[in-house]
């Protein structure tokens, strides 16, 4: 009687246990393309569809069914998926995670506990966008992560603990960026081990090898950069090949990285350098920063230079003994001083040519360059003009080729419209100094006469503008940097003339006219790129007001043939620049962008009407005038085609 009485309790506790287990591990609700956020525990969440967000609260825990046979979280045939574990994921044997190849995660957090046992935690077969975690990936068998050969991750971030009994991280396939500044650890093998390739490693935390070597590379790590070492007193250990790019971290004088390289095959040199976020002490040596290369191992980088801020301190690598290899840095150089010459020799002469170049747009309209003008018209009131143009500047010689479509509207027998498109094919310059059209120059023009045959007054009204891209290269002087920056230049202008024409001759028509113009030139501002510290440079903007006083001739020379050409004065009444204010060093000067400004400039000009037959017209204009700044001049070259409609 007692014996039967303790197997029917017995029976009555293993079904109580086992619903007991139904009720705390319920199978998980399926997301499919939406939003889900899991407050209780469950078991075997499949994920699929578009946009799935997922989301696993504190204390709760997601794991598998048929104990461990199975995956906790599996995902197909997803796209733009989000994932974010706050609680725990475990399986006991294979996968905690896995992502299917028809998947594509976008974001994957960690801040709780994602666990497996024999097999690997996350694996990857399909793409994940970013992968960041905060809190433990573990695997008491082969990998944490194992990224396979199919798979993509685009950033790994890593502030957490990622650690397996063989491989932490195992990458067969791409991994763009990985951060680690926290842990990666393997118990028996390799904290990493990669056969596939990775773009840029950057190690601020540890790998921790217990049984043997940090990394083991038989793919490709295009750039590592490394902390890792004195401080701790545990370097980086890595075998087989070498990644192409190892920058060394330092932190200060006893924390810096240290890497010791051993039974390299495979990429067999690397280029050698300093990461950009270091701090360097002058008259220092940091000693074993690499170790197990010779010199053939090391392609470049054996010396250089490293600026931060206005401080410029020289180093080189050095071969301490055997195959260890010391850091020496120099004493420190401040590279203000010829910063400032920099400036002044480089970047205020390419803004004062960059001013000068668009005088072209202020100048277009102006009076003595009617040119870009259509007043040869048929019986539908219709002028048309095609030509090219060729644009000097002297000292430094800068060319410019360009093709100018200019239209012109008769509303009446005195009055009349007008519009131009002009576009530059080609510019040469000097090599500190580029520009490439980012506008067309365009423009319109409204003229009235007080006769039809353009006798007597004549007012017109007119404007232009322009962008045009610049890249400026600052130049080295002594222990400066050289800059490179890109940016716009813009001119706008807006003129009113009046002339008074009469018949001097039979053959010669008189033109004295007044011309007034409003112009604005602005460069944008910029920030240099390329360099260790790069400058900044304020907008820039020159603003005028210019009068023009003149004289314009036409001279019939034949049934044909005319000669034309203006002589004038143009000088600025008002005229104000901001002066070029550098920042990104302290101690930097202002520049003065006045110096030698001319306020006061001839422009003459001289060319040529040719009526080929009715309403057909071939001319030709010569110009010369100094421009505003530095004392140079322009010449230019217009050949034209109208036709009357």
């Amino acid at each position: 009687m007692i014996i039967y009485n303790f197997r029917a309790y017995k029976k009555i506790l293993l079904i109580l246990c086992f619903c007991s287990y139904r009720v705390l591990a319920a199978d998980c609700e399926d997301v499919n393309g939406n939003t889900k956020i899991f407050s209780t525990s469950c078991t075997d969440l499949d994920i699929t569809g578009d946009s799935s967000n997922v989301t696993i609260n504190s204390g709760v825990t997601i794991d598998e069914t048929g104990g461990g046979s199975s995956t906790a979280i599996g995902l197909s045939d997803t796209t733009n998926t989000t994932i974010t574990n706050n609680g725990t994921i475990s399986t006991s044997q294979k996968w905690a995670l896995r992502n299917n190849g028809t998947s594509t995660i976008t974001n994957l957090t960690n801040n709780g506990t994602i666990s497996a046992g024999s097999t690997s935690t996350i694996r990857n077969i399909g793409s994940i966008t970013t992968l960041t975690n905060t809190g433990t990936i573990s695997a008491t068998g082969d990998s944490a992560i194992v990224n396979n050969a199919a798979g993509t991750i685009g950033t790994i971030t890593n502030s957490g603990t990622i650690s397996a009994n063989r491989y932490g991280l195992k990458n067969v396939g791409t991994i763009t960026t990985l951060s680690n500044s926290g842990t990666i650890s393997a118990d028996s093998n390799y904290a990493i081990t990669n056969t596939g390739s990775i773009g840029t490693f950057t190690n601020t935390g540890t790998l921790t090898p217990t049984g043997a070597t940090a990394i083991s590379n038989q793919g490709s790590i295009t750039t590592f950069n490394n902390s890792q070492g004195k401080s701790g007193s545990n370097p980086v250990t890595s075998i087989k090949s070498l990644p192409t790019n190892y920058n060394v971290i330092v932190n200060s004088t006893s924390d810096y990285g240290q890497i010791e390289f051993s039974s390299i095959s495979g990429n067999t040199s690397l280029n050698f350098g300093i990461h950009s976020t270091s701090t360097l002490a002058e008259s220092t040596t940091y000693s074993s920063v690499l170790s197990g290369l010779s010199s053939s191992n090391i392609a470049s980088g054996t010396s250089g230079t490293y600026v931060s801020g206005s401080s410029r301190k020289d180093w080189t690598l050095t071969n301490s003994s055997g195959s260890l290899w010391d850091l020496v840095v120099g004493a420190e150089q401040d590279i203000t001083p010829d910063t400032n010459t920099s400036v002044t020799s480089s970047v205020k002469p390419n803004v004062i040519l960059g001013i000068n170049n668009l005088t072209s747009v202020t100048e277009v309209n102006f009076a003595n360059m009617n040119t870009y003008d259509c007043d040869l018209f048929g019986k539908k009131n219709i002028c048309l003009s095609l030509g090219g143009r060729y644009t000097s500047i002297n000292t430094p010689k800068t060319e410019t080729n360009s093709t100018v479509l200019v239209g012109g509207y008769k509303l009446s027998d005195t009055l009349r419209v007008g519009a131009f498109y002009h576009s530059n094919f080609s510019h040469k310059t000097p090599a500190s100094f580029t520009l490439s059209d980012k506008t067309p120059m365009t423009g319109g023009l409204i003229v009235w006469n007080q006769n039809p045959n353009h006798l007597g007054y004549q007012l017109k009204l007119a404007n232009a503008q322009q962008q045009k891209n610049a890249t400026l290269v600052r130049e080295v002087v002594g222990t400066s940097e050289e800059g490179k920056g890109q940016t716009v230049i813009e001119a706008k202008s807006y003129v009113t003339e009046l002339q008074y024409g009469y018949q001097y001759s039979d053959d010669t028509v008189l033109r004295p006219y007044f011309a007034a113009r409003s112009a604005v030139i602005k460069q944008d501002a910029y920030t240099e790129t390329g360099n260790s510290s790069p400058l900044s440079f304020n907008e820039i903007k020159d603003k005028s007001t210019t009068v023009l006083l003149g004289l314009k001739f036409n001279t019939t020379l034949g049934i044909k043939l005319s000669l034309k050409g203006s002589l004038g004065i143009e000088h600025d009444i008002e005229h104000s620049i901001d002066k070029l204010a550098p920042t990104g060093i302290s101690g930097l000067s202002t520049v003065s962008l006045t110096d030698s400004f001319n306020k006061t400039r001839p422009v003459v000009s001289l060319g040529f009407d040719y009526a080929l037959k009715p309403n057909h017209r071939l001319s030709a204009v010569l110009q010369y005038q100094e421009l505003p700044y530095q004392s140079k001049t322009e010449s230019n070259a217009y050949l034209y085609y109208t036709i009357g409609f």
